[in-house]
């Protein structure tokens, strides 16, 4: 699958998001990138892209502003509800599960939730209620 048009706008959104997309491409392609040529393809499923975004996102969410994290989840929900199909199992089985495994080991997504879109929230409790995981009042 090829990188979305919308994933350069994603990284841009925080420095850290980009360094941990730059860290991922750098691994995939190995010791021998130099003689890889640089056809856009040469990168991680998106799903698992996403996923380390996700998992960075919840590391480092007290250094995004209230503006940064609106915009990650509002592109996010974009993705989701009107992107293509490959796009929205993406961002769901990438981003939002690696965020959920990241409040199951202590991540506050209390403190995100707000700016998670209604498509996003669905996929979450759908999520919890797919695992078994009691989803709390505010989480609804």
């Amino acid at each position: 699958m090829a990188t979305p048009s919308w994933w350069e706008e994603l990284i841009g959104i925080n420095g850290i998001l980009a360094a941990a997309d730059r860290a991922d491409v750098e691994s995939w392609r190995g010791p021998a990138a130099e003689t890889v040529a640089a056809d856009g393809d040469d990168v991680p499923p998106l799903t698992l892209r996403l996923g380390t975004l996700g998992r960075v996102f919840a590391e480092h969410a007290a250094e995004f502003t209230d503006e940064q994290t609106r915009q990650l989840f509002q592109l996010l929900e974009e993705a989701l509800a009107k992107g293509g199909e490959e796009d929205g199992n993406a961002v769901a089985t990438g981003f939002f599960e690696a965020l959920l495994n990241a409040w199951d080991k202590g991540f506050d997504l209390a403190s995100v939730w707000a700016a998670v879109g209604p498509r996003s929230r669905d996929y979450c409790r759908a999520w919890n209620t797919f695992t078994g995981v009691e989803t709390p009042g505010w989480l609804r």
